[in-house]
C-alpha cells in the first residue's frame, strides 16, 4: 500500500463521506490484508463500522471469503460503502468481482476502487491487469453502477517518489442507483441464475518461478517462470541469464493447489552437476521460506502451500564467473486427496 493510494482514498473520504460523519455507515474494504499498510485509519470514524474483507486470514482481516466471486458471507444490500485498493490487478475475473460489489451495496451506496495502470509485475499471488479509466467505466457499466468519477494519474507527480509514481494509479468512484422494484428483482434473479448455473473457470496452472542473483539482488523483474498443469509430473529446465550467480537461488510457486511435490532438483554449471537432490534425504539441504511448509515424505520434497509466498532456497554453491547455469526440476501440483499418491 503506497502513499499515493492512501492519499487517493483520503480524497475519496473528503469528497464523498465526510458529510456523513454522523451516519452509521458500514464500510467494506475488499482485499484488506495489511502487508505494508491499509485504509483502516483513513476511514476511521466512531460512527462507522469498518470491515476488512479478504480471501485469507491475516492482519486487518475481519471477514474471510470462501469464494472470490460468490460472497455467501455478505448479504445483498448490506454495505453503504465498499473500497478496494491494489486488489483488482491481482483478481483474474474482476468483472465478476464488480458484480458482487454491486450486489452487496445498498441502493445509493458508493464504491472506490484503486488499481495501477502501469508498473512492474508483482504477483500476490498473480498479477493479471492494468486498468485505464475507460476500463473502469466499462466494468462499472457491466455491473449496472453509475460512474461518478474515473481517472488515471498519467504523469509522474513531483510530490511522490518513484515507488509511488511507477504505478500511475487509476481510481473509480461509482454509485449503485436507486432502481425501481421491477428492475431490482430482475437483476437479483439473473444474478442468482448466473451463480447457480454458470460453469466456473477451470483450474489455473501452477507457476514455478526462479529468481537468479543478478547484481547482488533478487528481483521479480529478472525472474524466469514456467507454467504446468496439475496432477501429472512435469520436467522443466531454466537456463539462467549471463552473469547470474547460482546461489543463493530462490524458487517460488504460485498454485491454486495446496501441495507441490519436487521429485528432483538439479543445478548444473557448464554441463557439470554441482547439486542434485532426487530422494527424500537429498532434499534436506533445501531451506523453505515464506509461508511454505515441509510435509513428511520418504521419496521427494513435499511442500504445503499455505499462502501467497512459498519459497525454496538452494544451498550455497560456487559458480565460476561467466559459467552457464541450468536449474532442472521435476514437479507435480495436486490437491489434498492426492497426498497418498506415490511418485512414478
Amino acid at each position: 500500500m503506497h502513499q499515493h493510494s492512501l492519499d487517493l482514498m483520503a480524497d475519496f473520504r473528503r469528497k464523498y463521506l465526510d458529510a456523513r460523519k454522523s451516519e452509521a455507515l458500514t464500510i467494506l474494504d475488499l482485499g484488506s490484508q495489511d502487508f505494508n499498510g491499509s485504509y483502516r485509519e483513513v476511514l476511521a470514524n466512531p460512527s462507522w463500522r469498518y470491515i476488512g474483507v479478504d480471501l485469507t486470514p491475516g492482519p486487518n482481516v475481519d471477514l474471510v471469503l470462501q469464494n472470490a466471486y460468490h460472497w455467501r458471507e455478505l448479504k445483498s444490500g448490506s454495505a453503504d460503502v465498499l473500497v478496494s485498493g491494489q486488489t483488482f490487478e491481482h483478481t483474474e475475473f474482476f468483472w465478476d468481482t464488480m458484480s458482487e460489489i454491486a450486489r452487496v451495496l445498498k441502493p445509493g451506496g458508493v464504491c472506490c476502487i484503486i488499481a495501477p495502470s502501469s508498473g512492474p509485475q508483482h504477483r500476490y499471488p498473480r498479477d493479471c491487469w492494468r486498468i485505464f479509466p475507460d476500463g473502469f467505466a466499462a466494468v462499472a457499466r457491466y455491473a449496472h453502477l453509475e460512474v461518478l468519477d474515473a481517472q488515471t494519474q498519467w504523469e509522474d507527480l513531483p510530490e511522490y517518489d518513484n515507488e509511488n509514481n511507477k504505478w500511475h494509479d487509476s481510481v473509480l468512484i461509482a454509485r449503485k442507483p436507486e432502481l425501481p422494484l421491477r428492475l431490482r428483482l430482475q437483476f437479483a434473479f439473473f444474478s442468482w441464475l448466473k451463480r447457480r448455473f454458470q460453469p466456473g473457470p477451470g483450474p489455473a496452472d501452477t507457476i514455478v518461478e526462479v529468481f537468479p542473483m543478478l547484481g547482488g539482488e533478487l528481483r521479480e523483474a529478472d525472474s524466469l517462470y514456467l507454467r504446468f498443469s496439475p496432477n501429472e509430473w512435469r520436467d522443466v529446465t531454466f537456463r539462467l541469464p549471463p552473469g547470474a550467480a547460482g546461489a543463493p537461488l530462490r524458487i517460488d510457486f504460485v498454485s491454486p493447489f495446496p501441495v507441490v511435490d519436487v521429485g528432483r532438483l538439479r543445478l548444473k554449471v557448464s554441463g557439470n552437476t554441482l547439486y542434485d537432490a532426487a530422494a527424500g534425504a537429498g532434499f534436506g539441504g533445501i531451506r523453505l521460506g515464506g509461508d511454505a511448509e515441509r510435509l513428511p515424505d520418504a521419496k521427494f520434497l513435499r511442500v504445503k502451500i499455505t499462502g501467497i509466498d512459498p519459497q525454496l532456497w538452494l544451498p550455497m554453491v560456487t559458480v565460476p564467473p561467466g559459467a552457464e547455469v541450468e536449474v532442472h526440476l521435476r514437479l507435480r501440483a495436486h490437491a489434498p486427496h492426492r497426498l497418498e499418491t506415490d511418485s512414478k
